[in-house]
């Protein structure tokens, strides 16, 4: 490929020979370089067309020579050569040998007239001799230096660092390193050539170099782009470059800093303090950023054109700016370092964008060269500030083909021989690496390193050998080597180096790109590394495996290429174990951003299970310190969720407090399963888990059940009780072969259940003085037990031969009477434990009442032959003729306080009342009961009478009318009045004992600590998750009460 294309008419071929001749002189390595239609050795070959041998040589070659005379300019050849050159973006030199004006297509350009009056120098090509004026030769020539591509075209080593390696391993190249910078000549050329299309064409401000990880973006931008731009200063002024990190705007290579770099070169009058200019950015004033740039191009113009004409206010076209912009990718992932470099990301583009619309409305005056990641590509594609913005996607620089290593490998060499450092690298060595170059990602960035090594050690020995290569450990494993030579030198427990390293990169250094799963180096502050780590940091920044750097007052570190985290075995495990982790910390860092950048708007809150892992991956060491930054954001997000949780919550539990109160009204309603207990007990724990506690359905509870003193649940059915004479206690038989016994007051059972029958119990009777409680099982034994402590007294009182049903005490407590399944009542001498006198036979039936007279005198018996039987208590005769009235068996019998009259209930449903010196009925039956009335007692005045039936219900009786007591769910066996008269005690099937206001109907109202009060115990755990939800914490509804 040709580097110089020589554009002429064939009327001034004896020129365009004479002046490829002298340029030959000049330089002889222009021999070949040079493109000239007519020359022998370059030229066209016998049999080509040559109109297309034109066009591919002007495509290829790096700058385009117009000989311009007037017989050029009337050439449509000439012409077209020129716009091809044009379109094509190729560096146009205008050399004039004879004086065309002002008006030919060239004068946009810079001219040597060669023509133009002065000394001259003569050159004679094909045998004619030729004059040129000899300073526009000698400016040509300088011209023609300032186009070439290649390295060799620049100084080595630079003036300012003559030491500098010309292997520049992992350390990023500069423009000063244009020199060295080899195997990339094509894509600069073409890089070069689309820049300066833009310029021309005036439609695209975005140059956009595209590569993947390791390709060697950087280095082509800054070693190989900005030189030749900064060299062709006729048509660029290339600003300061921008690393945005985290500080896009305002950083030590932010856009301030470019731009007042750019100020301070040109020597700009008047410009502003750096300072001054990062306040402008920092407040995105995009018209005073955009006056700056405008005033930077204009002195570049001026600069121009003093060089060129010595008039610095000739009007000439101004050069374009170019703003380098290396690794984009950080402006689409600010959010991961912190809000702040978000929010200067964010500015950064605002104002580009804004300068770009502004600057660039006549013509190209800005152009924006950025290098981006492959994979980060549609981020910045798909950014909302640059929609609009024209690009041109430079997409060729894939990873170095192998047929460039060899120039890769021995061009740095050969400049640093030139220099005077003879280096020679041996072709066995050679061969070898391009060998073992293979093929991936990090072919390139593992030879730089490789060549770095070999140079750093063998770099004095003027040839470096295949030995040298093998001894230092070859390049597969240049990066595990290097680091083990590091923690070999200075390490006792290279396991601890390892897990400091590690807490250094994870999470610090390396991350993962959570667009491509894929590793990504990371820039932190040296300050947030663990101090115990600042060795091992200092060995890898030396080895250039890490860079160091100063960005304001901070101190940063960042990976020097991102192969190291694809090389470095140790840290490719870390990256695998903490995937996950270092994933959901990028996201919740751009997530914080998000929510900070949009005024703590909670619509960018998380929630669920991202907030739980975020949550537990903030805690994790390392983590904690790194995303300290979203200590709020998470705090907001926690307290969030746990709002609409509880909101959750409250809307579940007020639907289950709903449903608690429904079925509570239909449990007291009885048509439901429940009873009015368990009623009780969801109304309650509806109140106390309800947003709104309704009050009212405790209140209409209240008022349906009036005369509810206590419920008390035995949890098994009760089949007969007893008051005890004092008024303090109760107790009742229970089906579980247990007596229980209760305080009359507070309702709470009193010591354990007393043991001993061993089958059910049907039957209890307290003594007169309280001392002695009596029972009767289906054991078909009485049984004695303390009335205080509950032991048992004495041996069981055994004779009946079935089940005993009823047992009653005489008046002065001596005697003991007994009813059973035998047919018989039995006495028992309460001291001695032994039968008064032969059992009391005549019912025909089972016999299932006995009771004293309040004098002692008689016994009365009830029986399942339908009579009530009345008999001497001393002698066991009976006492006049059976009461015949009831139709069915008979239950239950009891004498009036005054001894006159008898009330028994029976299986026909009714209570029937006698007089107890005849037996003749006392008024009407008491009717009402729907079934067995199975319990009956007298009030102690004896002016009521109370009932219990098998249709669930008591009634308490004031005459021939009752009141009916409703709350048992089943059957009632049992129901006795207190010794005062005021309460009613009732015992049923459906395992409760229930205590009743017997005088009065308590007025409604008294909310929860009323109804608190009829129960007396709160719902146990295990209620509370089958009644109201095992998803509900259990929430205790009366304090009063304990938890069962």
């Amino acid at each position: 490929v040709t580097r110089i294309f020589l554009s002429h008419s064939s009327k001034d071929n004896a020129q365009a020979r004479a002046l490829r001749q002298w340029l030959i002189d000049q330089r002889p390595e222009l021999v070949d370089e040079i493109f000239l239609d007519i020359a022998e050795d370059t030229g066209l070959a016998p049999g080509q067309r040559w109109k297309d041998a034109l066009r591919q040589a002007n495509q290829r070659c790096e700058a385009v020579i117009c000989l311009v005379s007037h017989s050029w300019g009337s050439s449509p050849e000439c012409k077209t050569e020129y716009r091809t050159a044009e379109t094509l973006g190729k560096q146009i030199l205008v050399a004039r040998i004879e004086d065309t004006g002002d008006s030919d297509i060239t004068a946009e350009w810079q001219r040597c007239d060669l023509f133009a009056p002065g000394p001259k120098t003569e050159i004679t090509a094909s045998g004619t001799p030729v004059l040129f004026n000899a300073a526009a030769l000698d400016q040509l020539k300088k011209a023609i230096e300032g186009t070439g591509i290649g390295p060799e075209n620049f100084v080595w080593p630079p003036h300012s660092d003559p030491l500098r390696s010309p292997y520049r391993g992992w350390e990023p190249f500069e423009d000063i390193d244009a020199g060295v910078f080899f195997g990339r000549d094509a894509a600069i050329m073409r890089g070069t050539d689309e820049l300066r299309k833009m310029r021309f064409s005036g439609v695209k401000s975005l140059f956009v170099v595209l590569g993947p990880s390791g390709s060697g973006k950087s280095s082509f931008l800054r070693a190989g782009l900005i030189p030749r731009l900064q060299r062709d200063d006729r048509n660029f002024v290339v600003l300061g470059t921008v690393r945005p990190a985290r500080n896009a705007m305002t950083g030590d290579r932010g856009l301030a800093a470019a731009i007042h770099s750019a100020c301070r070169a040109l020597k700009l009058p008047n410009s502003p303090p750096l300072g001054e200019i990062k306040k402008i950015c920092r407040e995105r004033d995009h018209e005073r950023v955009q006056e700056l740039l405008v005033a930077v191009r204009t002195a570049a113009a001026q600069r121009q054109a003093q060089i060129v004409t010595g008039n610095p206010h000739r009007n000439a076209a101004p050069p374009t700016l170019v703003l380098p912009l290396d690794q984009a990718e950080e402006l689409f992932s600010a959010e991961s370092a912190s809000a702040q470099a978000a929010e200067e990301a964010d500015g950064f583009l605002d104002v580009l964008t804004a300068v770009i619309a502004g600057i660039n409305t006549n013509d190209v005056g800005l152009i924006v060269a950025a290098t981006i990641r492959t994979d980060r590509y549609e981020a910045m594609q798909n950014h909302p500030a640059l929609d609009g913005i024209g690009t041109e996607l430079f997409n060729e620089l894939k990873t170095m083909p192998h047929h460039q290593f060899p120039a890769a490998i021995k061009g740095p060499a050969a400049r640093a021989s030139e220099a005077g450092n003879r280096l020679a690298i041996a072709d066995d060595l050679i061969d070898r690496l391009v060998a073992e170059a293979g093929a991936g990602a990090d072919t390139l960035p593992l030879l730089a390193l490789t060549l770095q090594r070999l140079y750093t050690d063998y770099g004095t020995a003027e040839e470096i050998t295949l030995d040298d290569y093998e001894s230092m450990g070859g390049m597969p494993n240049v990066v595990n080597n290097q680091i083990e030579e590091i923690l070999e030198e200075g390490y006792h427990d290279p396991d601890a180096a390892l897990e400091l390293l590690r807490s250094a990169f994870i999470p610090w250094l390396a991350s993962i790109n959570p667009d491509n799963d894929r590793p990504m180096r990371r820039v932190a502050l040296q300050s947030e590394l663990p101090a115990e780590s600042r060795k091992l940091i200092d060995a890898f920044v030396e080895k250039r495996l890490l860079v160091r750097d100063r960005r304001h007052s901070e101190v940063v570190l960042e990976v020097a290429l991102e192969s190291l985290l694809r090389q470095w075995d140790q840290l490719v495990g870390w990256l695998q174990e903490e995937r996950q982790s270092l994933l959901v910390a990028a996201d919740l860092e751009r997530a914080t951003a998000a929510w900070e950048r949009n005024g703590r708007d909670e619509s960018w809150l998380l929630e669920g299970a991202r907030l739980a892992v975020a949550e537990t991956v903030s805690a994790k060491p390392g983590f904690a310190e790194r995303l300290d930054v979203a200590t709020e954001y998470l705090a907001a997000s926690r307290q969030r969720q746990d709002g609409r949780l509880q909101a959750e919550r409250q809307r579940f539990r007020d639907l289950v407090a709903r449903r608690l109160v429904a079925e509570a009204k239909a449990m007291m309603a009885q048509t439901i399963p429940g009873g009015d207990a368990r009623a009780f007990q969801q109304l309650l724990a509806a109140r106390a888990i309800s947003s709104e506690p309704d009050d009212e359905a405790i209140s209409h509870a209240l008022a349906l059940r009036p005369r509810t003193l206590k419920i008390m649940d035995a949890g098994k059915p009760l089949l007969g009780l007893t008051f005890r004479p004092d008024g303090q206690r109760f107790a009742a038989a229970a089906d579980d072969r247990t007596v229980r016994v209760w305080d009359a007051v507070t309702g709470r059972p009193v010591g354990e259940p007393l043991t001993g029958h061993t089958t059910r119990v049907h039957c209890v009777a307290y003594s007169p003085d309280g001392r002695l409680l009596a029972s009767g099982g289906g054991d078909k034994t009485v049984r004695l037990w303390d009335g205080t402590t509950g032991e048992p007294i004495g041996r069981p009182l055994t004779g009946h031969t079935g089940v005993i049903y009823a047992v009653a005490f005489s008046p002065d407590g001596h005697r003991l009477a007994s009813a059973g399944d035998d047919r018989t009542v039995r006495i028992w001498d309460v001291a001695t434990g032994q039968q008064v006198n032969e059992p009391l036979r005549g019912h025909t039936g089972v016999v299932y009442g006995v009771a004293f007279s309040p004098d002692g005198h008689r016994l009365a018996s009830a029986g399942g032959d339908k009579t009530v039987r009345l008999w001497d208590a001393a002698s066991g005769k009976p006492a006049g003729a059976p009461l015949t009235e009831h139709t069915d068996t008979v239950w239950v019998v009891v004498f009036s306080p005054d001894g006159a009259r008898v009330a028994s209930g029976s299986r026909d449903q009714t209570v029937r009342l006698a007089d107890a010196a005849t037996g003749r009925p006392l008024g009407a039956p008491l009717t009402g009961h729907t079934s067995v009335v199975c319990g009956v007692a007298f009030s102690p005045d004896g002016t009521r009478v109370a009932s219990s039936s098998y249709d669930g219900t008591v009634r308490i009786w004031d005459g021939p009318t009752a009141e009916v007591l409703i709350g048992h769910t089943d059957a009632v066996h049992g129901v006795a009045f207190s010794p005062d008269g005021q309460r009613l005690v009732s015992a049923g099937q459906d395992h409760t004992v229930r205590l009743w206001d017997a005088v009065h109907r308590r007025a409604p109202g008294g909310g929860a600590e009323a109804l608190c009060a009829k129960l007396t115990a709160n719902m146990s755990a295990e209620q509370w998750s089958v009644w109201v939800s095992p998803d509900i914490d259990y929430a205790l509804a009366c304090p009063d009460l304990p938890i069962p």
